[in-house]
């Protein structure tokens, strides 16, 4: 898998990108003028940043192989805003899964699958007290919060890559 955004993303998204590039151990892409099919001849499975109103506002997650996409809207607290700095080594980052939703499936199929996340891995889901949220991801180390916070406003899974 590899992370990218949209093309011209702000300042702020750029900066989520290499959150999640630092805690999850995956490559960041700068998009520039690549296209979708572009990215795809470099991995079949791409998360992709969108943007609203300069700050990072979707991801969508494509699966060229079972040719499927899931697109969420979320909203973004980055490393800097939760622990006042960059955490560059992820050793040590853990995580338990304790909330369990409808689509939490969705994302462990296009997303957790490709990082061996087991109980003893880098993500905490949990169940946000606002409304307004479907869940939350958010990255620990050593029972610390590092960030990036990642809270999901809603989910829809596409049959198509290219929907």
């Amino acid at each position: 898998m590899i992370i990218t955004t949209s093309r011209k993303p702000s300042q702020r998204t750029r900066s989520f990108a290499r959150d999640l590039e630092r805690v999850l151990n995956i490559p960041y892409v700068q998009r520039g003028k690549l296209s979708l099919k572009e990215l795809f001849e470099i991995d079949n499975n791409i998360l992709l940043i969108g943007e609203f109103r300069g700050n990072p506002g979707s991801l969508v997650f494509y699966n060229l192989e079972k040719d499927k996409k899931l697109s969420s809207f979320i909203t973004v607290k980055l490393q800097r805003e939760i622990c006042g700095g960059k955490v560059e080594n992820n050793n040590g980052i853990k995580i338990k899964i304790n909330y369990n939703n409808e689509y939490l499936h969705l994302y462990e199929e296009f997303f957790f699958n490709h990082f061996n996340i087991n109980n003893e891995s880098n993500f905490t889901l949990s169940v946000e007290k606002d409304s307004k949220y479907l869940f939350a991801i958010q990255f620990y180390k050593n029972r610390v919060k590092i960030g990036p916070l990642i809270r999901v406003k809603s989910v829809k899974l596409f049959d198509s890559v290219w929907d």
